[in-house]
């Protein structure tokens, strides 16, 4: 179908924060860059912005530093059944439509995935004792301890049905009885939950290897902590795992540190340059992974294993691993005092919404 434009222009110039935010906002995964003459210059999907963080870009960078240039596109007089086969062909969503000058006139929006997406699939480790969050969970998994109100686990379902994500699966250890009891079969919280039991504390991928044969996803899956909160579009990152076609895709939060003396830059010994209590920037695990199916069976069965020994188990065997840039808000509850924090993240970031 055809779709109004005008949710879906911007500059060139634009920032591309601005331009996360026109993304987000239009719900349809593209920015469409034209330039004074109303012609079409080029297209911005999240993935082209995350590439561009990767890259070293920034926010208030121009939009079109992370533009596809060139995009597909088709004449507005093309028949709506011409456009549609293309859009199956080249497996898009989003197909402009433009004039004789190249003028954008509009865009053809189809959900074309009708078929992957009922099958999109979340597992939730939700296994551990919380040991940090005593005494509050001794009586009470981690996951189950409230946060705006309802179980930070609930908050954590909904923000994945919202995405797409309504098969569910939760990895559940202590006190299991608790969670199964709260959520049952989630049908009433609009998503299908499988539980996975844990025999005895396996790690924080010893879980993946637990899934049933008959349950195994057919297509790429998210795994995630179950403590933490976050206003990333879970559905973005898997279309980025998918695009790039890695086995497996970490979501990475930036993290700062301040180096609180005087910085030499060097080459061999001498100094290059001199900076005076740098901030350098990386990008740290935040527990959000998207995994292809295959990778299932690089976790066995019924053995302990921690996500960083799966990953390096990955890499030796010649596996894509990716990274995701995470630059949408993040909290994770791991101590008491974060625990307080997260009440006010959960009143800026969902409240109301």
């Amino acid at each position: 179908m055809e779709i109004d434009i005008l949710r879906m222009i911007t500059s060139p110039s634009s920032t591309i924060a601005k331009t996360m935010e026109l993304i987000n906002q239009n719900a349809k995964g593209i920015a469409l860059i034209v330039n004074e003459k109303q012609e079409l210059i080029g297209t911005v999907t999240d993935g082209d912005i995350r590439r561009g963080f990767l890259a070293g870009l920034h926010m208030e960078d121009p939009a079109e530093k992370v533009m596809k240039k060139n995009p597909l596109v088709l004449p507005i007089s093309i028949q709506k059944g011409y456009r549609k086969e293309f859009m199956r062909i080249n497996k898009i969503r989003q197909l402009p439509l433009v004039d004789s000058d190249n003028r954008l006139m509009a865009m053809e929006w189809q959900d074309i995935y009708n078929d992957e997406d009922q099958h999109l699939t979340a597992m939730i480790m939700a296994g551990g004792e919380g040991q940090r969050l005593r005494p509050l969970t001794n009586t009470l998994p981690k996951p189950m301890i409230k946060v705006g109100g309802k179980p930070l686990l609930q908050n954590l379902i909904e923000i994945l049905k919202n995405a797409g994500f309504k098969r569910i699966f939760l990895n559940v250890g202590y006190m299991a009885q608790v969670i199964e009891d709260y959520f049952q079969d989630g049908e009433s919280f609009g998503v299908k939950i499988h539980y996975i039991r844990e025999p005895k504390p396996m790690g924080t991928a010893g879980g993946i290897g637990l899934i049933p044969d008959l349950l195994k996803p057919p297509v790429s899956f998210l795994v995630l902590n179950g403590d933490l909160l976050t206003t990333l579009n879970f559905k973005a990152f898997h279309d980025f795992h998918e695009a790039a076609t890695y086995d497996f895709t970490l979501c990475g939060r930036p993290y700062d540190v301040r180096i609180p003396f005087g910085y030499p830059k060097m080459e061999g010994d001498l100094v290059r340059e001199f900076l005076e209590k740098p901030t350098f920037s990386y990008l740290v695990n935040s527990g959000i992974y998207c995994l292809s199916p295959e990778v299932i069976d690089y976790v066995p069965k019924n053995k302990y294993l921690d996500m960083p020994d799966l990953i390096r188990k990955l890499l030796q065997e010649g596996k894509k691993v990716g990274t995701f840039p995470l630059r949408e808000k993040f909290h994770e509850i791991g101590r008491l005092e974060s625990l307080e924090k997260a009440e006010e993240f959960y009143r800026e970031n969902f409240a109301g919404k």
